[in-house]
């Protein structure tokens, strides 16, 4: 294992983490930036498509619409456990609808894994819910300050 962990997501998923979620952020990992295999287990080919997708103003991206998709379905969640309010939750189906490309523009974000030594909080995803055959984690209560941000990679 190395001594990072990598993982791409919108810009989007970190505005909300931040402003809603006190700064906890789900994530899904890998300790190599770009494992090969399937590309949706790739950090670096999932930011390579979000980015062409983003540039290109592509708006019939299946990553984007996935996304959208993925975050109306946790607003709703979020909103029915208690975790934000209804207006919160309004505030989020508002921007994922408006027509910024910025807030879906990927970020890479760089996990030093002696961060998580000893704990319990890196949970090894089943080989049935990973895309390819390498190792994936999951990372359920990432704070803001436990990862680096870069933006742009090429």
């Amino acid at each position: 294992m190395s001594l990072f962990l990598y993982s791409t997501n919108p810009k989007f998923f970190h505005m909300v983490a931040e402003k809603y979620l006190n700064r906890k952020h789900c994530v899904w990992c890998s300790d190599k930036y770009d494992p090969g295999g399937a590309p949706s287990s790739s950090p670096c080919e999932l930011f390579i498509s979000l980015l062409k997708d983003c540039e290109g103003e592509d708006k019939y991206s299946s990553s984007i619409e996935r996304y959208k998709k993925t975050f109306r379905r946790l607003a709703a969640k979020w909103a029915s456990d208690g975790t934000i309010t209804a207006d919160e939750k309004d505030e989020i189906i508002a921007l994922i609808n408006s027509t910024s490309w910025n807030i879906w523009k990927p970020q890479l974000y760089i996990i030093c894994q002696s961060l998580l030594a000893g704990t319990t909080r890196l949970i090894t995803v089943p080989v049935h819910g990973c895309a390819a055959v390498c190792t994936e984690w999951q990372i359920k209560d990432l704070d803001s300050s436990e990862f680096e941000i870069i933006e742009r990679v090429r």
